[in-house]
């Protein structure tokens, strides 16, 4: 990595970082295709790593907003959305299922902007937990899937119960990664080398998060959610 490659990762990281602790999403959106033109062992393992330090922030500061229900449920749902995705990934193209997923999350967003109500109640908050996990293990995309079904609840709930439930599930999907071969040591330096640009991020979304009102929220998190499954589909499509 030249020092101009190392300058614009450390760009697009600290910008991509700034919007996900503003929104609680949209890390890997902003930086993930930059990223992965740099280098692609940067994805996913270093990215779901280097935003380990946004859900700490968001998780922290948005303690008082999470939904402690919604989050527990949704961690007695994650093994189920880990094991099917780990089992599915064995057997299936990966890329097809990025494509799957992806299509999934543009209509989902499609029939809420339609009038749809997203989904509610003691089910959906098992489902939203398996669906996310299942979604960052075969797409790296956990925040659009999670956003399904919480994108009605305030700031503040969306960005501390995705950091929450994120911080307890990533490094699960690392172990897995690491298994597999596509997390190791080299992984571990990239990820620590461009750490500085979550950094960077955090103060950047210190400076957004106030000029954020509740009623753009909505429109602008599924905008990301939409976004984010564009860009996985275009750049599975790509390679």
């Amino acid at each position: 990595m030249s020092i101009a490659e190392y300058l614009i990762a450390l760009a697009f990281l600290a910008i991509g970082c700034g919007v996900q602790a503003t929104l609680g999403i949209g890390a890997g959106l902003v930086a993930g295709p930059a990223l992965t033109v740099i280098d692609p062992d940067l994805l996913p393992g270093p990215m779901l790593a280097m935003a380990m330090v946004v859900n700490i922030r968001n998780a922290v500061a948005d303690r008082q907003s999470t939904h402690l229900v919604a989050w527990k449920r949704a961690l007695i749902g994650a093994p189920i959305g880990l094991g099917i995705g780990v089992f599915i990934l064995a057997y299936t193209d990966a890329k097809a299922l990025s494509l799957l997923v992806s299509s999934f999350v543009l209509a989902a967003v499609a029939l809420q902007l339609s009038g749809l109500k997203p989904p509610s109640g003691i089910t959906s908050d098992y489902v939203a937990g398996a669906a996310t996990a299942f979604s960052s293990t075969v797409a790296a995309l956990p925040g659009p899937m999670f956003v399904i079904f919480h994108g009605h609840r305030t700031p503040g709930t969306v960005r501390g119960t995705l950091a929450s439930f994120m911080l307890l599930v990533t490094p699960v999907i690392l172990i897995f990664l690491a298994f597999d071969g596509r997390f190791g040591f080299r992984h571990l330096v990239l990820a620590a080398v461009l750490m500085p640009g979550t950094f960077l991020g955090l103060i950047l979304g210190k400076a957004l998060r106030p000029k954020i009102s509740l009623d753009r929220f909505r429109g602008l998190i599924l905008s990301v959610a939409s976004l984010s499954a564009v860009v996985v589909i275009v750049r599975t499509i790509a390679l």
